[in-house]
């Protein structure tokens, strides 16, 4: 055997070589896509299942509101229910916005129908502090409560002098 043909030897050798480890790697890959798609098909059957529990579990708590097998977890979700109401109520105020009573989408404070159900919006009457205010603002006379620097009807610097005082107003008359 000359130069050359042991050349030409080593050289299919070194050949097959390579295509032996093309294919390991090619298999390796479409292994490794196949293993990666039945973890995603698993992992998106356990999350049916466990969307299927939860809605077991909504209906269950609609249907039965006064169980006392769940007492406990009945308390707990009034109380979040109740707790992220409150503060989606207070993300809307920040944005200037209301949460409908409806669906709890945000919804601008003048909307007579929610956006996003339709629901119709009652938009309830002003709500009269729980005390009376002895102090009015000056400059629209809207009541301003006690320790305030400013008006929050119409934004005037309020101060003693400034502040008209429902007692001084009251004993002239």
């Amino acid at each position: 055997m000359g130069f050359m043909d042991k050349f030409k030897d080593f050289a299919d050798k070194a050949g097959d070589s390579v295509m032996k480890g093309v294919k390991s790697a090619s298999d390796g890959a479409k292994k490794l896509q196949e293993k990666s798609n039945l973890k995603r098909e698993i992992s998106n059957l356990e999350t049916g299942i466990k969307d299927a529990y939860i809605e077991i579990g909504k209906r269950y708590f609609n249907a039965n509101p006064d169980s006392q097998e769940f007492i406990e977890l009945y308390q707990v979700i009034n109380d979040n229910t109740a707790k992220i109401g409150s503060l989606k109520d207070q993300l809307a105020a920040m944005d200037d916005k209301a949460a409908c009573p409806s669906c709890g989408a945000s919804i601008a404070k003048d909307a007579k129908f929610c956006d996003k159900c339709g629901a119709k919006i009652e938009i309830p009457a002003e709500t009269q502090p729980e005390t009376q205010a002895s102090r009015f603002c000056s400059s629209c006379g809207a009541p301003v409560v006690d320790g305030s620097k400013f008006c929050d009807k119409c934004g005037s610097p309020v101060d003693e002098e400034s502040a008209e005082n429902t007692d001084d107003t009251n004993s002239a008359f």
